[in-house]
C-alpha cells in the first residue's frame, strides 16, 4: 500500500477538483485531468481506501436553518477526566466541533445556537461542570480553506 503522502500530480488535481465540488462527475474530472473516467474512478476509490478521502458531505448554511449565532468556547472541567469531559460536552447538539487542546482549556468547542439566549443557556449548562471562556464569532473570514488549490478555469491541468 502506498503511503498517503506519496500522492502524484494527478491525485492532487483530482483532490483539488473534489474539494471545490464533491459532486463533480468522474467524466468531468477525467476531462480536466486528461485521464479516462474509469482511471479517475479507480484513483478516487484508492484515495478513499487509504484514508485520504474520508467522505463526501453536504455543507449547510447554519444561519439559514435557524442557527445564526456561532461561538468558540474554551472549556476547562472542574473534576472530570478528559474522556468524561468529552462525553459530557458532546451530548449537547449545539456543539458542532470539539477539539482537545493544549493550554489552560482542555477543550475548544465550536457551537451554533439560534440566539444569545440559546448561548447563555448552553454556557449555564457547561458552567455546572467547569470554567468557560467564550468568543462570539462576528463573521467568518475564511471557511474550510482547501488543502489543494483549485486551478483557474482557464488554466490547463497538467
Amino acid at each position: 500500500m502506498r503511503r498517503t503522502h506519496d500522492l502524484d500530480a494527478k491525485d492532487r488535481q483530482i483532490l483539488a477538483l473534489l474539494e471545490s465540488d464533491a459532486r463533480r462527475s468522474n467524466s468531468d474530472i477525467a476531462r480536466l485531468t486528461n485521464l479516462s473516467a474509469p482511471t479517475v474512478a479507480e484513483r478516487i476509490a484508492r484515495l478513499r481506501d487509504i484514508g485520504v478521502i474520508r467522505g463526501f458531505t453536504t455543507r449547510i448554511d447554519a444561519a439559514k436553518v435557524g442557527l445564526p449565532v456561532s461561538a468558540i468556547i474554551e472549556f476547562r472541567p472542574h473534576t472530570m477526566t478528559d474522556m468524561e469531559a468529552i462525553d459530557f460536552t458532546t451530548r449537547f447538539p449545539q456543539i458542532r466541533d470539539c477539539y482537545r487542546v493544549t493550554g489552560n482549556a482542555l477543550l475548544v468547542l465550536h457551537v451554533r445556537v439560534p440566539d444569545n439566549d440559546g448561548l447563555k443557556a448552553l454556557l449555564a449548562d457547561l458552567y455546572k461542570q467547569g470554567e468557560t471562556r467564550t468568543s462570539v464569532i462576528l463573521h467568518t473570514e475564511v471557511d474550510r480553506r482547501p488543502i489543494f488549490s483549485v486551478p483557474e478555469k482557464n488554466e490547463a491541468l497538467g
